[in-house]
């Protein structure tokens, strides 16, 4: 029987996926679902090994998909080691394998081995026996969709034996031909523009596989552009979405807006009207899985106006600040597992690896060094595995070399000025004048004021990895976690104001939070959020 799985890759290969059955006695994931519409979050499932008696060799399951009735589709993500394989098997509804990464070889009874490629899809008809795997140099990631009758998606049969997967090896196959097994290559189907009629803003549809008369299974890739998406719309059998790069939306009608993210997958059942699409500042792909009912694929509906398009509401924190702030918030609290989902999640919407250093480097003038290093040597193992697995991150710029004819003082000030006021315009060096009126602190302990402004302000501050408005929604992630630092936090809430965002982004970037961090500290930091706006209004 298949277990069911799925990992996320980078674009251009997708997510993995083959062998799923016994769904029934599979381990339930980690679920957000809205009544309606379920979503899998990536790495919320434990990877698994291959049970021994349906694989030969080394081969591991991540993550699973499912589907409600009428649907028959699920699915996993399967990650082959060079010269392993799957057992002879057959689907009593058929099954289609997309390969993501590596080579593989397939072969149905009879007929002989055939090789297929990163980004070619591989289709075995209802009931014909084969088997698949990775060739003897190369491992191999796949995709497999499969149909299940009467609740059976598989029916394993005997191993494949070492003189089956090396004797007949591709080019002996003594004039055989397959007759059921179809490779679509790399590109050989349609791919087009979005219809307009359908789709708001550019959109490209790359199909994988077709419904056929033995099968009503089809997939395809579904790229859009920042702010693009689908019309209002349902599908008689229902549709599950797997995003493979970016970031973007779900939502059904009358549900709450479900961000989704690479390697996230997002099930609708049949006959609930939906859309789906990227981010305002972020583009997206994701594999789009279906069956026809009767011929039928999908009921087109209404445009998604702006007004239902919920991301583009500017009262919405942009997911780059909110993924800061959450750094932040679990280096300070030395959460080190929640840190590392937080870490994953914001270089897949986009932060660099430069710039996710700088905020850990960041935090340590707030939350001091040990939590500051155990949030970077965190980041090294998030990079270390992310680096086995293939994926290359963006590592961004480095902070620019800044000359100055000022004292480190003198710019600590004009930071400090300016993160008060943007207007501000800084004199000549050795032009600063410090006001009559100071912070008693200042002068009851001046080595303190100088560090600041010395340290914090200038050394810190002057680094342009992030710019102001990313270092104080940094600073404002350290302080929501820090019990007993109300005044620091309110007062780096109003600079975070002062810097742009408005009250409305800061309630729900601590909303947003508060789901994360808890109900106590989300609703702390609402009350500190109406202190530093009564006191911007005085």
């Amino acid at each position: 029987m298949y277990h069911s799985v799925t990992k996320s890759m980078p674009l251009a290969l997708l997510l993995l996926m083959t062998m799923l059955a016994g769904l029934t006695h599979a381990a339930e994931p980690t679920t957000e679902q809205d009544g309606q519409i379920t979503v899998w979050r990536r790495g919320q499932q434990p990877s698994m090994q291959g049970a021994a008696q349906n694989y030969t060799g080394s081969v591991r399951l991540d993550e699973q998909w499912k589907t409600e009735a009428p649907a028959r589709l699920a699915g996993e993500a399967v990650t082959f080691e060079p010269g392993s394989r799957t057992a002879w098997h057959d689907n009593p509804g058929g099954q289609s394998v997309i390969i993501t990464s590596g080579r593989g070889y397939f072969q149905e009874e009879n007929g002989p081995i055939e090789i297929a490629n990163a980004g070619d899809t591989v289709t075995f008809p209802p009931k014909v026996r084969h088997w698949f795997g990775a060739v003897p140099d190369t491992g191999m990631s796949a995709m497999v969709v499969a149909t299940a009758i009467s609740g059976k998606s598989v029916n394993w049969r005997d191993k494949v034996t070492d003189a089956q997967y090396t004797t007949a090896a591709p080019g002996n196959s003594g004039g055989k031909q397959s007759k059921h097994l179809l490779i679509n290559r790399s590109g050989s189907l349609a791919s087009g523009k979005a219809n307009p009629k359908n789709f708001t803003g550019e959109a490209r549809v790359d199909s994988l596989f077709s419904a056929t008369k033995e099968s009503d299974a089809y997939g395809a890739y579904v790229t859009f552009e920042p702010c693009a998406r689908t019309d209002w719309h349902s599908h008689p059998m229902g549709q599950t979405l797997i995003v493979t790069a970016g970031r973007g939306y779900v939502q059904r009608q009358g549900g709450p807006l479900h961000e989704i993210r690479q390697g996230d997958i997002a099930w609708t059942p049949a006959d609930v009207l939906h859309w789906h699409g990227a981010a305002p500042e972020t583009a997206m792909t994701h594999l789009a899985l279906s069956e026809r009912m009767q011929g039928k694929a999908v009921a087109w509906g209404a445009k998604v106006t702006d007004k239902d398009y919920g991301a583009v509401n500017p009262n919405i924190m942009p997911a780059r600040y909110q993924k800061i702030a959450l750094i932040s918030a679990f280096t300070a609290n030395g959460d080190v597992d929640r840190l590392k989902g937080v870490l994953v999640e914001a270089l897949e919407a986009g932060l660099t690896v430069n710039e996710i250093k700088e905020v850990l480097i960041h935090t340590y003038a707030y939350a001091g060094f040990p939590r500051a290093l155990n949030g970077i040597n965190t980041f090294i193992a998030v990079m270390d595995e992310r680096e086995k697995q293939g994926i290359k991150d963006v590592v961004g710029p480095e902070a620019s070399v800044v000359t100055t004819d000022k004292s480190k003082y003198e710019y600590g000030h004009d930071t400090l000025a300016k993160l008060r006021d943007p207007s501000f315009q800084p004199g000549p060096a050795g032009s600063l004048k410090l006001p009559a009126q100071r912070p008693r602190y200042e002068t009851f302990a001046p080595t303190i004021e100088v560090f600041l402004k010395e340290h914090l302000f200038a050394d810190i501050f002057i680094r342009d990895v992030l710019d102001y408005r990313s270092r104080e929604i940094a600073t404002v992630g350290v302080l929501f976690n820090l019990p007993g630092a109300n005044a620091q936090f309110r007062s780096h809430t109003g600079l975070a104001m002062t810097q742009g965002f408005s009250e409305q982004q800061m309630k729900d970037l601590f909303t947003v939070m508060g789901s994360y961090l808890g109900r106590e500290r989300g609703d702390n930091a609402l009350m500190v959020l109406q202190q530093a706006v009564d006191a911007q209004k005085k």
